[in-house]
C-alpha cells in the first residue's frame, strides 16, 4: 500500500511539476467539509450569521463566519447582506453601512433586517 501511495504521488509530482513551479493541492483530502479562504472581495446575502472564530493576525485578520448552510472565511471588505466588514479585531467584528454600524462579538449570533 505504501509503495502504490508513493507511486501515485511520484507521478502526480512528475506531470504537474516542472523545476520552478510549486505543486498546488485544489483542496485537502483530509478534510472532507472544507472551508473557502479566498480573500477576494464578496457579498454573502445570507440574513443569519455566527460569528465562530477569530484568525488574529495585526496584518490581516479574518473570522470564520457560520451561515445557515455553509461557513466561510471573512475579511475586511467582505460583504454580508448590505453590510460591510469593517474591522476584525480579537473579539469582535464591525459591520457598516450606510446609516448603522454592528458589533457582532465572538460566539454571537445575529439577524440582519
Amino acid at each position: 500500500m505504501k509503495i502504490l501511495l508513493s507511486i501515485l504521488l511520484s507521478l502526480l509530482y512528475i506531470q504537474n511539476i516542472t523545476a520552478n513551479e510549486k505543486l498546488i493541492f485544489l483542496r485537502d483530502p483530509f478534510n472532507p467539509n472544507p472551508v473557502e479562504n479566498n480573500q477576494q472581495t464578496k457579498t454573502y446575502s445570507e440574513r443569519t450569521f455566527k460569528v465562530t472564530g477569530i484568525i488574529w493576525d495585526k496584518d490581516n485578520p479574518s473570522a470564520v463566519i457560520q451561515f445557515p448552510r455553509f461557513k466561510k472565511i471573512v475579511y475586511i471588505g467582505n460583504k454580508i447582506n448590505k453590510y460591510e466588514i469593517t474591522k476584525i479585531t480579537k473579539k469582535h467584528i464591525e459591520l457598516t453601512n450606510s446609516s448603522r454600524k454592528i458589533m457582532v462579538k465572538l460566539g454571537e449570533e445575529k439577524i440582519l433586517e
